[in-house]
């Protein structure tokens, strides 16, 4: 996101029609009441500059986590992340300490303790294509009507205290209009029971106030502050956008595994990876910008990024943000430079050996080994042995290239990087290995 630009995501349900919103707040993106998952994929793809929480899913989903709006608060380019009215109201009670901003008259009886009852601000409703509509009534409405009524009416408060009482012994699913209006069928005005659309208010004045009002945390959030659980729901149920579908990264894991014919090779390369990422941990592995800049690079080169447009729909086909392309590229950065420090520490070794146990590994051993001593065979009768004397009219480099390109072969690396990464010693073994290969061809 530019800096400076607004880019403002509310999560609204039934609390304020999205008309009403849209006058407030026009150019905000607007979600659908907030289920588990959804601020911390959300705020990834979206890359907002405020979060608005207002409504959240309370039973037919499960509700946003605690640790997403920790991790959002983190996230670069967040200025503020505000609740208020229903599920905002009560994760901005729990969270103010550590720098969510609670907003509106239900935030304040939730952070006062005047109520601890999460379900107050719960009820039913409808959803007909992002149009909500109530069926039951939420208690925090009920109980600003009645503190209202009790002002209004002092000589009368008993009523409604009473009535507030009923209410309160009523399921929220079960809490109904008409429920209500029949409690209160015989009160002393004939009027309506006591009900103050306080949602809605604080709803609307969230919207209205939100860039006037900054966060006062106690602490500040840290990475700390999340958890292996958090990890869990950021790898496993954090959505991505493929083609315009948002899917979770565990049904593409899924698919691939049970599609894959390869599916036993990824979970090795890919365990090993993480193995990797542990032991730069334990040795303290660190990389340099350039480092970094330099493996992007080569990622870029080899996915056959040559502009920028390029770069930007490499992206979007992976689902990617530049963010989680610079997170995976500091990570093979690292293991790269481990990798280049393992092959200067075997010396005259190479990577022989390890090489030969992974073909056996992943059943190929066969095939290449086969492949080889057809070659072997023809370099016998032809009387050429391993002591070959190495040609000066071509340089290591400038045969590789001419057999990249007779093979149908990209060389995707410069010259140092493929050899530390072959484990080729240096120039003198290139060399030798690639005039056997020419002396099969007879070039």
């Amino acid at each position: 996101m530019e800096e400076g630009v607004e880019r403002v995501l509310v999560y609204l349900g039934p609390s304020l029609s999205l008309a009403q919103a849209g006058e407030l707040l026009p150019d905000a993106i607007y979600r659908p009441p907030a289920k588990q998952g959804d601020i911390l994929s959300d705020v990834i793809n979206h890359n907002p500059s405020h979060i608005i929480l207002i409504d959240g899913e309370f039973a037919q989903n499960l509700s946003p986590w605690h640790k997403e709006v920790v991790y959002a608060l983190q996230y670069p380019g967040v200025k503020g992340i505000y609740g208020a009215a229903s599920m905002g109201a009560l994760r901005a009670s729990e969270l103010d300490f550590i720098g969510m901003i609670g907003v509106g008259q239900i935030y304040e009886w939730y952070r006062d303790a005047v109520t601890e009852d999460d379900s107050e601000v719960a009820l039913t409703y409808v959803d007909r294509e992002g149009l909500y509509q109530p069926l039951t009534v939420p208690l925090v409405d009920i109980r600003a009507g009645c503190e209202y009524h009790k002002r209004e009416f002092p000589n009368n408060a008993w009523r409604a205290e009473q009535f507030f009482a009923g209410a309160q012994k009523i399921h929220y699913t079960e809490r109904t209009p008409e429920r209500l209006e029949q409690m209160w069928g015989g009160s002393f005005d004939g009027g309506p029971f006591p009900r103050v659309t306080q949602k809605a208010e604080d709803a609307a004045q969230v919207l209205r106030t939100f860039r006037t009002l900054e966060a006062q945390p106690k602490v500040k959030p840290t990475p700390e502050n999340l958890s292996p659980f958090f990890q869990a729901l950021y790898d496993r149920d954090r959505r991505i956008s493929v083609n315009g579908i948002e899917i979770m990264q565990q049904h593409i894991d899924s698919y691939v595994l049970l599609h894959n014919p390869e599916y036993e090779r990824i979970c090795w390369d890919s365990a090993n990876q993480e193995l990797a990422l542990m032991l730069c941990n334990c040795l303290c592995v660190t990389v340099s910008i350039p480092e970094i800049e330099r493996e992007g690079q080569r990622f870029q080169q080899r996915s056959g990024c040559e502009t920028m447009e390029d770069f930007r729909c490499m992206l979007e086909n992976n689902g990617w943000t530049k963010h989680e392309f610079d997170r995976l590229m500091v990570q093979n950065a690292r293991i790269h430079k481990l990798q280049r420090a393992l092959g200067v520490s075997k010396g005259y070794k190479r990577n022989t050996q390890a090489i030969i146990d992974y073909l056996r590994t992943h059943q190929g051993f066969d095939y290449w080994a086969i492949q080889a001593t057809k070659y072997e065979r023809v370099l016998q009768k032809l009387g050429v042995d391993d002591n070959l004397s190495i040609s000066l009219d071509k340089t290591a480099w400038t045969m590789l290239a001419e057999h990249f390109e007779r093979e149908g072969l990209e060389l995707k690396s410069n010259a140092e990087e493929y050899l530390l990464e072959t484990g080729f010693s240096n120039q003198t073994d290139l060399s030798v290995a690639l005039m056997r290969l020419a002396a099969v061809k007879g070039d």
